[in-house]
């Protein structure tokens, strides 16, 4: 059996150094930890900011554990077991709307699909799982984003500007914050054609124990399909699926 690789150790060190009581360390902290240099610590800290294993703090210059590590939680943990205690309830819903239903998790300033249900239609969208796209011209992605702190929301707003994909999509961050804070009022959102011409999407969060947003379902509907009646219908549809599923994760907790 080979040696384990001491760069790697010490890498893998660096990440077990953070714990509840520990969500933010600064250089020194981590090097008194480990009982090690600042210079090594620092080096390892970088790369792993480079790579997304941990994020800085612009407020206290600290570091904390960064968001692949919870894309790779999800694939080691069968996504914390969300894929499979969702499946049918998409199925359900699905079947009650005759249309695309995805389920998606938000990864800083994007969403990924992690998992996908119903019959493909003529004219839908090209999506797969483990796809990623922009949150803030998504439906999944607005009620996701809504339910980040301020904090945490500038930060991801910070990290590239709102590109324009059709003539609806949200491109100043004064309107997009006026249209999360109204998502997060009325617990749902709705794409109007803002990443894709003629289509729409209707999404609402799942939540965990203590609330907070950790996933998103949506309906994927062609525009020609989505008058006011249809619309509300797949609102009401769509969150009770996502009360469903929170429902649900909750007991098994």
């Amino acid at each position: 059996m080979l040696p384990p690789l001491s760069s790697v150790k010490k890498a893998l060190n660096v990440l077990e150094a953070f714990s509840d009581d520990r969500t933010e360390l600064g250089v020194t902290q981590i090097a008194e930890l480990l009982n090690s240099h600042k210079s090594s610590i620092s080096r390892i800290l970088m790369t792993l900011l480079a790579e997304g294993f941990v994020e800085k703090n612009p407020q206290t210059n600290k570091y904390r554990l960064g968001l692949k590590m919870v894309e790779l939680g999800y694939r080691a943990l069968k996504r914390f077991d969300l894929e499979e205690l969702a499946t049918p309830f998409l199925e359900e819903l699905a079947d009650k709307t005759n249309e695309i239903i995805h389920l998606a998790v938000l990864d800083k300033n994007e969403i990924i699909y992690i998992d996908k249900r119903g019959k493909e239609q003529v004219l839908t969208v090209a999506t797969r799982i483990g796809g990623r796209h922009p949150a803030y011209c998504s439906a999944m992605g607005k009620v996701l984003l809504a339910g980040l702190s301020q904090e945490r929301l500038n930060e991801v707003l910070a990290i590239e500007p709102l590109r324009r994909f059709t003539p609806t999509t949200i491109t100043q961050v004064t309107i997009l914050r006026k249209e999360l804070e109204r998502v997060r009022k009325q617990g749902f959102a709705i794409d109007n054609e803002e990443s894709f011409p003629g289509i729409q999407c209707v999404a609402a969060p799942i939540r965990n124990n203590q609330g907070e947003a950790v996933a998103a379902i949506s309906a994927t509907v062609p525009k020609l399909r989505m008058g006011k009646q249809r619309t509300k219908e797949l609102i009401q549809l769509v969150t009770r699926c996502a009360q469903k599923i929170s429902e649900r994760m909750k007991s098994v907790r």
